[in-house]
């Protein structure tokens, strides 16, 4: 490691450039996937403890529930919105079961509720994209730049000693080990909420399913 760091040292300005933005890029991946995480867990949590009450007394958790719904989760802000329009419903003097066109309509509310929150999901899950793509190039510029400048003091003295070039290929891949160790977990972090976005998602269309066949009597 200190000699890691030796080598580092003796970078110049453009090496030094290309690693500062391995690592801005490296620390905003390690910043967005520990955020998706926790928020993650706070959906997942809420959601369940909002199906479990549901399942249990047929009602959803808390007395400030529909003021609150959209903070729960997306399963219970898909409820709320049934909720909501049936309520508009009745407070249209409309009663009974819902039509096939009130059933269409519903389930668009529905699919628009659940589109919304999957957007909010997936907010910044193309930065990691973005660094699982560009840090191996940067790694590779950062490689091709340190070989150039190798070659190019290989030509100034006129002999290709391993101590006139060995700077120039230590950095070239001090770049390129950089590039990868920021580009795997950003990788990984990407597929996992990617997994966890799609697993979510079916679950919501599931849902929704069944949503809508419950208010097709015209009620929760």
């Amino acid at each position: 490691m200190g000699k890691v760091i030796e080598v580092l040292g003796q970078s110049d300005f453009v090496t030094t450039l290309i690693l500062i933005t391995i690592l801005i890029l490296s620390v905003g991946s390690w910043a967005v996937a520990v955020a998706k995480l926790r928020e993650f867990r706070k959906v997942l949590s809420s959601s369940r403890l909002f199906m479990d009450a549901l399942r249990t007394t047929g009602k959803p958790p808390g007395g400030d529930f529909w003021s609150r719904s959209r903070e729960i989760g997306p399963l219970a802000r898909m409820y709320a919105e049934a909720g909501h329009f049936l309520q508009r419903r009745s407070d249209a003097g409309i009663t009974g079961s819902l039509d096939a066109d009130e059933a269409g309509l519903l389930r668009s509310s529905l699919e628009r509720e659940a589109g919304e929150d999957l957007a909010e999901r997936e907010r910044n899950i193309g930065f990691l994209a973005t660094v699982t793509s560009i840090s191996p190039l940067l790694g590779l510029l950062g490689t091709v730049w340190g070989i150039l400048t190798s070659f190019i003091g290989m030509k100034e003295y006129g002999t290709a000693d391993l101590s006139v070039i060995g700077a120039g290929v230590a950095n070239a891949l001090t770049t390129t080990v950089a590039g990868l160790l920021a580009a795997i977990p950003a990788n990984i972090f990407h597929n996992f909420v990617v997994g966890r976005i799609n697993s979510l998602a079916g679950d919501m269309d599931r849902f929704l399913s069944e949503l809508v066949d419950v208010c097709r009597r015209g009620s929760l």
